[in-house]
């Protein structure tokens, strides 16, 4: 089986984020910034440091799968 990334739209109490999965593994999430864009966090606990930015999702996808 491929390891496929998958994104998950999450609904939280303080806000959005999705969800980055590769296969069966989370492996991180994407947040809205708050300087316009979107942020991903890499792991699935990291809620302080991004470890990419882009202002278009799509872009930042391409990074996270590069």
């Amino acid at each position: 089986m491929q390891n496929k990334f998958t994104y998950e739209e999450k609904d939280l109490l303080g806000g959005w984020q999705i969800e980055v999965r590769k296969g069966r593994v989370h492996i991180g999430n994407i947040r809205r910034s708050s300087s316009g864009g979107f942020q991903y966090f890499s792991g699935p606990q990291n809620q302080l440091n991004p470890s990419f930015k882009e202002h278009d999702i799509e872009n930042l996808k391409k990074r996270i799968e590069s």
